[in-house]
């Protein structure tokens, strides 16, 4: 087991087409991106939340390196560790109850507690994209919906490279990759929530292999916290290491933009 990086391919920064979207390209788009829950633009400025995780049931799904710590050294100085999350638009911090000097006591210098860190920071990072809209191409960019069996297939130009999205009629993204490239590929499931699409789960392939046991797949369920749809129990799923990462978010806060 080893702390695992995925870099997300697609960034909308700067985008050209071979020939300008229509009118009726633009509208598509604008009704995309409003038909997604997007809590950051509704006054969100951040969450905090408690980090529930239990040791023993995540051994029995994950397989063991060896300088994690013994059984009894996870029960007896890791479980009792209460590590706590703040979610801000930008990224996830997570924080513990111990300081570093006590970490570097713990077994191989708090490899267990830092794995653990790890999987909670990336997981949120990776459903801030779909938070901020940040998926879909900005606004103004030039792109060209057609008309696919599943509802629509969206093209548009990344840098030198032919991109193609295909959503459901109601606008839900299901899958985004370079054309004629399968390995780059990532697949989503989102579903309705009182203000808009949220995402269930997103798959991509480690390092940009996407095949069946090489893949990382997450997956997010919902709880309502001042009005807001923030994510209640989360699954990291690493295919290539039989690594299985799950939490629950726990006494919850939110703070608003004044």
């Amino acid at each position: 087991m080893r702390i695992f990086q995925v870099s997300i391919v697609f960034t909308f920064c700067t985008v050209l087409l071979h020939a300008q979207a229509t009118e009726n390209d633009m509208a598509l788009l604008t009704r995309a991106r409003a038909a997604y829950d997007t809590p950051f633009a509704r006054n969100l400025k951040s969450f905090d939340c408690a980090v529930d995780f239990n040791w023993k049931q995540h051994w029995t799904e994950t397989t063991r390196v060896g300088d994690e710590g013994t059984d009894e050294e996870i029960a007896k100085l890791i479980q009792p560790i209460r590590n706590r999350v703040t979610v801000t638009q930008e990224d996830a911090v997570v924080s513990s109850s111990i300081t570093e000097e006590q970490m570097d006591q713990l077994p191989y210098q708090g490899m267990a507690e830092n794995l653990l860190k790890h999987a909670v920071r990336f997981s949120l990072r990776n459903w801030l994209g779909p938070a901020n809209n940040a998926l879909l191409p900005k606004p103004g960019t030039p792109v060209h919906f057609e008309s696919s069996a599943s509802g629509y297939k969206l093209n548009l130009k990344i840098q030198n490279f032919d991109v193609a999205m295909m959503l459901t009629r109601d606008m839900s993204l299901q899958s985004m990759a370079v054309n004629g490239s399968d390995p780059d590929r990532q697949e989503f499931e989102f579903h309705p929530g009182p203000q808009g699409l949220v995402v269930g789960s997103w798959t991509m392939g480690e390092d940009g292999n996407f095949k069946p046991g090489n893949r990382l797949i997450f997956t997010y369920t919902y709880q309502t916290v001042g009005g807001f749809q923030i994510p209640e129990h989360v699954v990291v799923n690493r295919e290539s290491h039989h690594e299985i990462w799950r939490y629950t978010l726990k006494a919850c806060t939110v703070k608003t933009n004044q």
